[in-house]
């Protein structure tokens, strides 16, 4: 029976509204009567007489008038406490995207009208829902998603300035009212962060670009400064080699030697410093082109070198072929006789055994067969036509291998074309 005592709440205690209300009914200190009552710091009591209202009561002590069991006085309190409800509206922006607006408003009584906030609202809570959803419902459509999210200082304020009015005509100030979240579809989320690293991306490859374009240009510029810089060398060396030229050639003579002198001499000096040039490379091959001009006797001289230089390699590389082949030559021909050469036979039946015995006779033996020689892999080469030789003319073509080629124009093609042949 104690136990039982003890968890039944006494019948003087007053009586408690459910967590999170803001209104509940209060009693007054002393048993079986409301006449005095203690109001603490935060709340605010209204006393009702015969159910009609008849006053407040501030914090302290306070006589609320004759009272027999709470039949003539009734007590009710309101927190004067800021709290802060929390209210999600569902909606959609201006790009058809489906959000959800987290709104909390911070708000407290009006102690001047506390009076409407406890006898004018019925449930605060859905009453505040329906203001600040009618608020968010009518500005977040006229934004797109992105705009809605950098203008949340913007809603916030314009959610504060319509309800703060609204809500003071039944007691309650407004001192705050958040956009804390939107809320958006996981697919969503992932869309925007991809469209944004794209576009990061995007960002970054013109930037690349751009570098790479700064890169390029002041290669360029370095190139063209570098040409430059050596083309003001070649002039310089070229003015010295032909100042050099006239004076070793007109030294002791008074007379002196023409611009097209120096001109062809410079020119064939150059020539043969390219030739040079060339020949010390082992990786580069050089195809010499005859041109068909009989007056150019620099040309001519040129040819004749290099026909020369084409032959000698030849007999020399003849002559050591030749020294192997008439040395192999008693292995690949076997020895032959004649029937002219070869000795009368004489009849068996005239021969006598006694004059000629028999004899053994012991075949030579066999030479072993030379391998025929390793047939030359073909070359493929690409001649360029020199000018002034058309279709149907021959030129000479010398091959990497040392070989000299007489090589056919082709029908259609024309001076400055390329040609390939095989040898």
């Amino acid at each position: 029976w104690v136990r039982s005592a003890r968890r039944r709440p006494s019948r003087f205690a007053p009586l408690r509204a459910p967590a999170g209300a803001m209104i509940q009914d209060e009693r007054g200190i002393l048993p079986c009567t409301n006449c005095i009552i203690t109001v603490p710091q935060d709340k605010v009591y209204t006393v009702e007489s015969f159910g009609s209202f008849f006053g407040l009561r501030e914090p302290g002590l306070s006589f609320t008038g004759v009272d027999l069991c709470g039949i003539c006085i009734a007590l009710k309190s309101i927190s004067t406490r800021i709290e802060q409800y929390m209210v999600e509206v569902p909606t959609k922006t201006k790009d058809n995207t489906f959000v959800k607006v987290q709104v909390a408003v911070q708000m407290g009584i009006n102690k001047d009208n506390a009076e409407n906030a406890i006898y004018k609202l019925d449930n605060l809570s859905e009453q505040l829902e329906s203001y600040v959803s009618n608020i968010v419902r009518a500005a977040i459509p006229a934004l797109t998603l992105d705009e809605a999210f950098e203008k949340k200082e913007e809603m916030s304020s314009q959610i504060q300035e319509v309800l703060g009015p609204q809500m003071l005509e039944f007691g309650f100030s407004v001192h705050k009212a958040l956009v804390v979240d939107l809320r958006v579809n996981a697919d969503v989320v992932r869309a925007m962060n991809e469209v944004n690293r794209q576009k990061r991306l995007q960002e970054a490859g013109v930037m690349a670009a751009e570098a790479e374009k700064i890169r390029t240009v002041r290669a360029a510029e370095a190139s063209a400064d570098a040409a430059d810089l050596q083309g003001q060398g070649i002039a310089k060396q070229r003015a010295a080699i032909i100042e050099g030229l006239r004076q070793s050639l007109t030294n002791g003579h008074e007379e002196d030697l023409s611009t097209e002198d120096i001109t062809t001499l410079l020119l064939t000096t150059q020539y043969f410093e390219t030739l040079k040039d060339i020949g010390t490379k082992s990786t580069c091959k050089t195809y010499f082109l005859p041109r068909e001009d009989e007056g150019d006797l620099d040309a001519q001289i040129r040819s004749g070198l290099l026909q020369g230089q084409v032959g000698l390699e030849s007999m020399l590389a003849g002559g050591a072929g030749g020294g192997q082949t008439r040395q192999q030559q008693p292995r690949h021909q076997p020895q032959q006789q004649t029937m002219q050469d070869a000795p009368p036979r004489r009849n068996r039946r005239q021969q006598s055994p006694a004059s000629h015995p028999r004899q053994s006779y012991t075949p030579p033996p066999a030479a072993a067969p030379t391998p025929p020689p390793a047939p030359r892999a073909p070359v493929t080469m690409q001649i360029q036509i020199p000018a002034g030789v058309g279709p149907g003319q021959v030129l000479q073509v010398q091959a990497p291998d040392g070989r000299v080629l007489q090589v056919q124009v082709p029908q259609g093609a024309a001076p400055g074309s390329m040609i390939q042949i095989q040898a």
